[in-house]
């Protein structure tokens, strides 16, 4: 008895094994399906300069930056009060439709304090105030290629900054913000939002010589444009 209880047992003991064995091939060759949300887009569309029923809309727009005092303490913000598009096309659905190219004028900055705007900061960023349009007085972007974010609804860009004299290609991440109407009927209107982000190295990278700002500069962009027609 003992032993056929002991055979018993053994056979039982192999018979699990390969069960729980099947079952683990099993389990390595199926699909596991993701958790994760499902990233959906829609197919909006708008051309500024080629689509003269579209304005940009300054006003509404802005061009922020920010950095740490000295490289390590709180941060230091400001904006660029004087910016623009040369052009800008979006394509919701499409990336590679999308592309653009902004600049700001460097000594058109505000921090809120007076001081600062037209002293250390001109002196910093090489300019004064009564620069308009010199190579030095400008920063562009202009992007370069344009994909789809993996991880959200917003689009990867590769662009090149031009800023200091010195152009670099960096990388930044755009996202659209949405469609609103303005008005109602035959006077509706409609009016588009973007957002771009960036960063870049301005002393190592571009040449900025200052002990008041940090090496790492964030720039957050906002841009609105309006249907006119």
């Amino acid at each position: 008895m003992r032993l056929q209880k002991k055979a018993y047992l053994l056979a039982l003991a192999v018979l699990l094994s390969g069960y729980a064995y099947m079952i683990s091939c099993t389990h390595k060759d199926s699909i596991i399906a993701s958790n994760g949300s499902k990233i959906e887009r829609g197919t909006a569309k708008m051309n500024f300069i080629t689509d003269p029923k579209v304005s940009f809309d300054k006003s509404h727009s802005n061009v922020g930056w920010e950095t740490a005092y000295m490289g390590g303490l709180s941060t230091l913000t400001g904006r660029f009060d004087t910016l623009g598009f040369t052009s800008f096309n979006f394509d919701e659905a499409n990336p590679a439709n999308t592309s653009f190219e902004a600049w700001v004028w460097v000594n058109r900055v505000n921090t809120s304090e007076p001081g600062r705007d037209k002293g250390c900061l001109q002196t910093t960023y090489g300019v004064n105030t009564t620069m308009t349009t010199e190579t030095a007085n400008v920063a562009i972007v202009k992007s370069k290629s344009v994909a789809l974010s993996t991880t959200d609804k917003g689009y990867i860009v590769k662009f090149d900054f031009t800023f200091h004299g010195v152009t670099k290609e960096l990388t930044g991440k755009l996202t659209y913000d949405g469609m609103l109407v303005s008005g109602s009927g035959a006077t509706a209107k409609n009016i588009y939002g973007f957002s771009f982000d960036f960063q870049f190295l301005a002393k190592t990278d571009y040449a900025i010589v200052s002990t008041s700002i940090g090496d790492l500069v964030g720039i957050k962009c906002n841009a609105i444009f309006r249907q006119t027609q």
